[in-house]
C-alpha cells in the first residue's frame, strides 16, 4: 500500500554518488541522507552505528570487539551486555567561558553509540573491557555452547 513515502526527487543512492573529498559539508550530507536512507529501509543498527569504525574478531575461545571512541574519558564509558546484545556507549559535554578574556563562549559534545548482537553461550562474567589511544577492546569468553563447530561440506 505505502511503497515508497520518499518523495521521487530525494531518491538518490547516497552510496553511489561522487562526493569531493575536499567538501566536508558535502560528505556530511552524504552520511546523512545514507544514515536517512538506513532508517527507511529498517536498517537501524547500521543507521546509528555508521561512521564508527569497529572490528569484530571471532576468535576459538573469545570474541574481540575493538570500537573507535576517541576524545572520551575513562568515566564517560559504559560498557553492558543485554539482553544478549553488546551495548558500547559514551557522552561527554564541557563548557568553557572565556567572556572575561574576550574569547567566548564554548560549548562541546560527544557521543558515542555501537550496539551488536552476540550469541548466547558467552561467560558474561568473564568479560573485560578495556580503553587505550581512544580505542574501546571488549573481550567476550566464549563457553562451549557460544564456540563454533565445524561442518562438513559433501558434493551432491
Amino acid at each position: 500500500m505505502f511503497k515508497n513515502l520518499i518523495p521521487r526527487k530525494h531518491q538518490r543512492d547516497p552510496e553511489l554518488m561522487e562526493i569531493d573529498p575536499n567538501n566536508e559539508l558535502a560528505q556530511f550530507r552524504a552520511n546523512f541522507d545514507r544514515m536517512l536512507s538506513n532508517l527507511w529501509r529498517g536498517d537501524l543498527d547500521d543507521a546509528w552505528n555508521h561512521g564508527w569504525g569497529c572490528d569484530v574478531q571471532d576468535a576459538e575461545d573469545e570474541i574481540i570487539v575493538r570500537a573507535e571512541a576517541p576524545g572520551f574519558e575513562l568515566d564517560e564509558i559504559d560498557v553492558r551486555l543485554s539482553a544478549g546484545r553488546l551495548v558500547m556507549q559514551a557522552e561527554h559535554k564541557s563548557e568553557q567561558d572565556n567572556s572575561g578574556n574576550g574569547g567566548g563562549h564554548f560549548t562541546s559534545y560527544g557521543k558515542f553509540y555501537r550496539t551488536m548482537s552476540v550469541p548466547a553461550g558467552i561467560k558474561d562474567d568473564q568479560i573485560e573491557a578495556s580503553y587505550k589511544n581512544g580505542i574501546l577492546e571488549v573481550h567476550l569468553p566464549k563457553g562451549e555452547e557460544a564456540k563454533s563447530k565445524r561442518i562438513a561440506v559433501q558434493a551432491k
